[in-house]
């Protein structure tokens, strides 16, 4: 029996790589030191809590990651199109109102924009819709900041501050806004054209569906891959931190940028890394009954200051993620303030929850938050890679400079799960050709 393609990594890109490669006929064994499969894309369950290992969301739209899911299956709960901007001691709540009529009259109405950065916004929705997914990634959005892409669009600096940065602050874990202006343009685009979800069981029911598309006994996990045997100029298998070798026809990396690096060096091959990484870091509490910052849209922290950028109460929105009569409240910190140490940041999210509760006008505000109890802290230090302006220009390649060896990652297009979706395809396609 020749020997299998070997992937590195058990997350979305690895997976996906994965399934093309065992629907071309190839044997395939995927290895992941973790004790199960997802890579960032898990969800621990805990006294009946889902714990989704940092906030995240499925957005519908992904072209790429969606044709390998059956969405149904995964009983999707939306949130609410909108967000909650917490300002001044004022709560605004802005949303998609062609997405979803009812939030017309509070959008119209909320005093956080002003009515020309309404219309832009609107301006921006139907700019975003009009482009391919690769035309949002070209090089006249790719060279630009979003910051300035956004005062180019004539955005005034008060909803700037106010609304994208603590918003796309949440997706492009970077409230400076100084990621390129062609992730904001692709999330813009996804957001519009489809539905913000999660599982019904947790984000890490995406990726153990996928997993479930591959033979039993081709995903191994609690095995760490240690270094790369080469021979004859090629590189022939994995040696694993037990000692034991396995042979392969190909190696393909699917492991975050810094690790791909480390695993490739072992081979006398240095790969290009993206450099910068971007953190964040979620807390979560649990309180009885009904939450002090309720609802289905994303709670928004506009001030200066802020130490959590956005909150939600996950179970307004997915009320499987915890038992019966408990409300579980997500509140991410992204940025300098992710690395705050764990009682620095409960104190600030018990603080500004209670501002956030306030704003919204809930005078019983304090005494719900003082009731709140922590119930997990998950720190997610390379949630994603940097991608400043021109990032693009100098992407890493598939092929990594040495037969046998191959990198399929988000690296390849975007940090996030089309990007990452996107690179393990690609990845299986080159792979795949005839060399």
């Amino acid at each position: 029996m020749s020997s299998p393609i070997i992937i590195v990594g058990a997350g979305v890109a690895g997976l996906v790589c994965a399934i093309e490669i065992h629907r071309a006929g190839r044997p395939v064994m995927v290895l992941d030191a973790e004790s199960e499969v997802g890579g960032r894309v898990r969800s621990t369950t805990r006294d009946g809590l889902v714990f989704d290992h940092g906030f995240q969301v499925l957005f519908t739209a992904y072209p790429t990651l969606r044709s390998y899911l059956d969405l149904d299956a995964l009983a999707l709960r939306k949130f609410l199109p909108a967000a909650r901007i917490v300002q001044d001691g004022r709560a605004s709540l802005i949303g998609d109102a062609l997405s979803d009529p009812s939030l017309l009259i509070d959008t119209v109405m909320a005093r956080a924009v002003p009515l020309g950065d309404k219309l832009r916004l609107l301006a921006l929705r139907r700019f975003a819709q009009q482009l391919s997914i690769d035309e949002c990634f070209s090089a006249r959005f790719a060279g630009v900041s979003t910051r300035e892409f956004l005062a180019s669009r004539g955005f005034s600096a008060s909803v700037i501050d106010g609304f994208f940065a603590p918003f796309y602050g949440g997706i492009l874990l970077d409230r400076t806004l100084a990621t390129s202006a062609s992730v904001l343009l692709f999330t813009f685009k996804m957001l519009a054209e489809g539905d913000t979800v999660v599982p019904a069981a947790g984000m890490g029911a995406l990726t153990k569906q996928l997993a479930a598309k591959l033979p039993a006994g081709s995903v191994r996990t609690g095995v760490r891959v240690q270094s790369l045997t080469v021979g004859d100029g090629r590189v022939t298998g994995v040696v694993l931190a037990s000692g034991e070798l396995l042979p392969a026809a190909q190696v393909i990396m699917a492991t975050d940028a810094p690790a791909a690096a480390r695993l490739a060096a072992t081979a006398g091959v240095q790969i290009a890394t993206p450099s910068g990484a971007r953190g964040t870091t979620t807390l979560y509490f649990t309180t009885s009954g009904a939450s002090p910052i309720p609802g289905r849209a994303l709670w928004l922290n506009a001030s200066a200051s802020a130490v959590i950028s956005h909150a939600v109460t996950i179970t307004d929105v997915a009320a499987e993620y915890a038992p019966r009569g408990v409300s579980l409240i997500a509140a991410s910190a992204v940025g300098d303030a992710a690395d705050r140490s764990d009682v620095d940041l409960e104190t600030a999210a018990r603080r500004e929850l209670t501002a956030m509760a306030k704003a919204a006008g809930d005078a019983a505000a304090a005494a719900k938050t003082a009731a709140l109890s922590r119930a997990a802290v998950w720190r997610v230090p390379y949630a994603q890679f940097a991608q400043p302006p021109g990032w693009r220009e100098h992407r890493p390649t598939i092929a990594c400079g040495i037969p046998g060896l191959w990198r399929a990652s988000e690296v390849l297009h975007s940090s996030s799960l089309e990007g990452a979706a996107r690179g393990g395809q690609d990845a299986a396609r080159a792979v795949l050709q005839p060399h």
